[in-house]
C-alpha cells in the first residue's frame, strides 16, 4: 500500500498528505466531472457572517468556490450521489479545497402504505428528498409495478441507511398491499408476486 494512503474502511478512503496537522472541514458534496480536466469536483459555498460552508451547486447564485476530489478517492466516486466528505484548503485558500474522504451519505427511511379500494394500491420508500414507489394498479414500468423491480432499484441505492431491513419492510408492506389488490378482484401476473 502507497505510504501516502492511511487506511481504507468499505469504501471510505482517508489520505493522508501532509493533511494531518490541518483541521479538516466537513460538509456534504455532490459531484461532477470537469469538462476542463476530467477530475471530479465539487463546490461550496462560504456564509460571511458565520463562516459556514455547505455544499452546493455549479450553478448557484453567490460566491463558490471548487472542491477536487484526490486521485486516490476518484475510483469510489460516482455521479448524483451525495457524500459526506472531509477537506482542507488548497495551499492558495483562495482556489478552493481539496478531498481527502468522501463516504455515500446515507438518510432515514420512511414506508408508507396507502390502499383506497380500486383506486389506490400504493408503497412508497422516502429518504432525503427522493420517493421509490410500488404501484401494481398504475405502474407503468416494472420498477414500479412490481416488488421484484422495486427491490432491484432499491438495491441500488447507496444512500439508504440499514439497507437490508428497509428492503425487508418493503416486501412486507408491499405484499400486504398486493394482496389486497388481488382480494379487490384485480389481475396479478405471476412476476409480480415476490416469494419471501
Amino acid at each position: 500500500m502507497p505510504h501516502h494512503l492511511n487506511k481504507i474502511v468499505g469504501e471510505v478512503l482517508y489520505v493522508n498528505k501532509n493533511h494531518s496537522n490541518m483541521d479538516k472541514i466537513k460538509t456534504k458534496l455532490k459531484f461532477i466531472k470537469s469538462d476542463r480536466t476530467e477530475s471530479w469536483v465539487g463546490f461550496v459555498s462560504i456564509n460571511t457572517k458565520t463562516g459556514y460552508i455547505k455544499g452546493v451547486r455549479e450553478d448557484a447564485k453567490g460566491p463558490k468556490k471548487v472542491c477536487i476530489v484526490t486521485h486516490e478517492l476518484e475510483p469510489i466516486i460516482e455521479p448524483n450521489v451525495l457524500y459526506d466528505v472531509q477537506m482542507v484548503p488548497m495551499k492558495n485558500e483562495k482556489a478552493g479545497y481539496i478531498v481527502v474522504a468522501a463516504e455515500p451519505h446515507a438518510f432515514d427511511a420512511r414506508i408508507t402504505s396507502t390502499v383506497v379500494k380500486n383506486a389506490v394500491y400504493l408503497v412508497e420508500v422516502k429518504f432525503g428528498n427522493k420517493t421509490i414507489k410500488y404501484d401494481p394498479l398504475d405502474g407503468v414500468k416494472d420498477s414500479v409495478r412490481t416488488i421484484d423491480g422495486v427491490v432491484d432499484e432499491l438495491s441500488k441505492r447507496k444512500d439508504i441507511k440499514n439497507l437490508l431491513l428497509v428492503i425487508d419492510d418493503f416486501c412486507k408492506s408491499a405484499n400486504i398491499v398486493l394482496t389486497a389488490f388481488q382480494n379487490d378482484g384485480h389481475y396479478v401476473a405471476t412476476k409480480k408476486v415476490l416469494k419471501k
